[in-house]
């Protein structure tokens, strides 16, 4: 795996009210491909009544089986690109993220081990690819997205990708992760 590490934690820009969201887990898998880190990302079907066609993160809602968040994210994994739990080593958890369509996301950086492959689950993903940690951190990449939330105009910041837009929670908590990054990728 490319060489990295991660900086103390700090706490997002902005805060929601956390109190009545659902919990939920994603994953951050990262995987070296040609000495650089890449992470795994996924675009969702455009067929699904939640986020369609969305760019987004393996994970879902916490369920009553999962022993922690940390399961959730890896029984998420699994299910969507089955990549089993033994082929991730978790590396650590970025600071919770508040959702504005009602989720509080648990984020959890996983490993993937050398020679994982994946497979997507096509009644949950569409795609799946990979976007450089460099392009990642390039700020240069990155473009302001507006949109209209409860008669206000917010800003996030949106990348493009060959399956579309990435933005929204996926994008501020890879957005967070990068800036957490303590040496260059």
């Amino acid at each position: 795996m490319a060489r990295f590490q991660l900086s103390p934690t700090t706490a997002p820009a902005y805060r929601l009210d956390t109190a009545k969201k659902r919990a939920s887990a994603v994953m951050l898998p990262l995987i070296d491909i040609d000495d650089q880190a890449h992470i795994l990302l996924c675009k969702r079907p455009t067929y699904l009544h939640h986020h369609p066609g969305e760019i987004c993160l393996p994970g879902g809602k916490f369920e009553a089986s999962d022993i922690t968040l940390r399961t959730t994210a890896l029984r998420e994994l699994n299910e969507e690109l089955n990549i089993a739990p033994s082929n991730v080593t978790v590396v650590g958890q970025l600071p919770q993220h508040a959702t504005l369509t009602g989720f509080n996301i648990s984020p959890f950086v996983g490993l993937l081990h050398k020679h994982t492959t994946w497979e997507n689950d096509y009644n949950e993903v569409q795609a799946s690819f990979l976007l450089s940690l460099a392009d990642l951190v390039n700020d240069a990449n990155w473009q302001p997205v507006h949109f209209q939330r409860s008669g206000k105009i917010i800003s996030l910041p949106g990348f493009a990708t060959p399956h579309g837009l990435l933005w929204g929670a996926t994008a501020l908590i890879i957005k967070n992760f990068t800036k957490q990054l303590a040496i260059p990728v």
